[in-house]
């Protein structure tokens, strides 16, 4: 699977059936970029259920930094599974997510003491740092750059600047946020040269 074809219009007719399937079963909240459907992916090339292969360029949201199904993971996967498939740390802990933590301690900047939590999302990770940072200064207040996207908890809704299709309808949002631009020297404000906005 090195290649891209095209052996279908897009989407396909099997991509369009499941489209249709989705449509009945599924809310439109949780969004698909493409009209396409996986049916499998290697390397940095996906293939979907009418046989077109694709670049991948989403890379599973950045969770696949060395392509889907690399040698070297599913080994480690299929190694896994003997042992057990999943347990929840906070009821039963496992070696592993220390020493996971261990190693992202070890090569975070810095040199004071660190710790690590692992968590099932970037939402989940914002609401966390929001927290522990709220805690850690006894300050309500959060800034965050305009024009961002966070997530789609309450609170990582609230720190996100688009409202379509995100927040429309959701309100009241989480108070004390505030919005700084963003240091792009391509989009800076009207009158200021990029040197200023920066």
């Amino acid at each position: 699977m090195k290649t891209i074809q095209l052996r279908t219009e897009i989407p396909g007719p099997k991509s369009r059936a499941l489209m249709a399937r989705r449509e009945a079963a599924i809310p439109r909240g949780p969004y698909s970029a493409t009209p396409v459907f996986a049916a499998r992916a290697e390397g940095a090339v996906i293939e979907d259920v009418d046989g077109n292969r694709y670049i991948d360029f989403a890379g599973g949201i950045g969770c696949l930094n060395v392509g889907h199904r690399s040698p070297r993971v599913t080994a480690a996967i299929a190694e896994q599974l003997q042992k057990y498939l999943h347990l929840c740390f906070a009821v039963t802990p496992y070696e592993g997510y220390v020493a996971v933590a261990e190693k992202l301690n070890a090569v975070a900047p810095g040199n004071f003491p660190k710790k690590t939590i692992l968590v099932n999302s970037g939402a989940e990770a914002i609401e966390n740092a929001v927290k522990i940072a709220r805690a850690y200064t006894k300050r309500p207040a959060v800034i965050c750059f305009e024009d961002a996207f966070h997530g789609r908890t309450l609170l990582t809704m609230s720190l996100t600047s688009k409202t379509h299709p995100y927040k429309a309808g959701f309100q009241p949002f989480a108070s004390d946020i505030y919005r700084i631009p963003y240091a792009y020297p391509y989009r800076h404000a009207a009158g200021a040269s990029a040197e200023d906005f920066a």
